[in-house]
């Protein structure tokens, strides 16, 4: 049912590489982890870069009450946000948190990122709500992102930045990429003044097609528009229309 501790430290480390080389994190942003049974994950510790991760750095610590039960590091003062994910789903196998630059912006604008833009954006990261800021490291934060825990797969922390969680080792981090993704893409379609989401029965037929479990609030914004089945205009054309030539 889960990984083993050797696994565990492993994906964990991959995990951090991505981050720090994906631009996720800064200085010793962001934590992760893994859990490795009823009641234990593996955690990053405090005041580590995540691109500099060894497995001696590791900790494995208790999700009932937090007690560090191996490794010789000063564990994360946000460690009770990670926990208290799992003691609202019992079913998180991994959390992941990060300051990627797209969601940070919207976490600080106070903008949820709720369009249907692609398969992914549905289907994978869904509608990603943003939590009242909290004062970071801070009990009041550990215990305001458990309203969401089981409504969503990410939500993005007022002024600081995402956190995702996930039912299989790698889905964590797999919901934090994705949904800075859509981040991204979301800032460029706002450039452009031009879109055309997926509509209520094309969100409806891929989340039946890919077995996607999406609760009504964590599920992308709506529509019955049809504008995506309209023939696609060439650039030229939407040059004429941005510059009104």
């Amino acid at each position: 049912m889960y990984l083993t501790d050797r696994e565990a430290k492993a994906l964990i480390i991959d995990v951090g590489r991505k981050m720090h080389e994906g631009g996720f994190v800064t200085a010793n942003d962001g934590n992760i982890t893994v859990r490795v049974g009823d009641d234990e994950v593996w955690a990053t510790p405090t005041g580590v870069n995540k691109g500099d991760l060894t497995e001696d750095k590791l900790l494995r610590v208790r999700i009932s009450d937090g007690a560090v039960l191996e490794g010789a590091w000063k564990p994360t003062s946000e460690l009770g946000m990670h926990l208290n994910v799992y003691r609202t789903d019992g079913e998180v196998v991994s959390t992941a948190h990060a300051h990627p630059l797209y969601l940070t912006a919207l976490a600080c604008a106070g903008i949820e990122l709720d369009l249907a833009s692609t398969p992914a954006a549905a289907c994978i990261s869904g509608r990603v709500p943003v939590v009242p800021y909290c004062c970071s490291g801070s009990q009041e934060l550990a215990k305001s992102i458990i309203p969401y825990v089981k409504d969503y797969h990410v939500v993005n922390l007022g002024n600081h930045g995402p956190l995702a969680w996930g039912k299989t080792p790698n889905e964590a981090w797999f919901n934090l990429e994705d949904a800075e993704a859509c981040a991204h893409l979301a800032f460029l379609i706002l450039e452009l003044k031009r879109f055309r989401p997926l509509n209520r029965e094309q969100v409806a037929t891929l989340h039946a097609f890919h077995h996607i479990r999406m609760t009504e609030a964590g599920t992308v914004n709506l529509l019955d528009s049809q504008a995506n089945q309209e023939p696609a205009i060439t650039f030229s054309e939407y040059l004429r229309q941005q510059m009104g030539d």
